[in-house]
């Protein structure tokens, strides 16, 4: 047999409300994108449609590269350092 467990709603709302008051919500802003296609040290960017001319763009795994290539659609991405660990569909960010 199971036994019936009651909820108190003035616990279960103190609770809340401490949780809600420690939290620190911080909204990290910043243009990301995803990768199209790697190769050649070399990535095909989508979506990264505020990046800069030499921006240093970040890929998973603390990898890094510079934004050169800047078409409508897409940017080509030098990437800096190996890029075997960086496949299609990861996300990378302006810095």
């Amino acid at each position: 047999m199971s036994k019936e467990i009651k909820a108190n709603p003035e616990e279960i709302t103190s609770v809340l409300r401490g949780l809600i008051a420690k939290y620190e919500g911080k909204l990290d802003k910043r243009n990301t994108g995803v990768v199209l296609m790697v190769g050649d040290g070399i990535a095909r960017v989508y979506g990264l449609d505020e990046a800069r001319y030499f921006e240093l763009v970040e890929f998973p795994n603390n990898v890094f590269g510079i934004a050169l290539n800047l078409e409508r659609d897409n940017i080509g991405v030098i990437i800096l350092g190996d890029d075997k660990n960086i496949e299609e569909g990861n996300t990378v960010k302006c810095t």
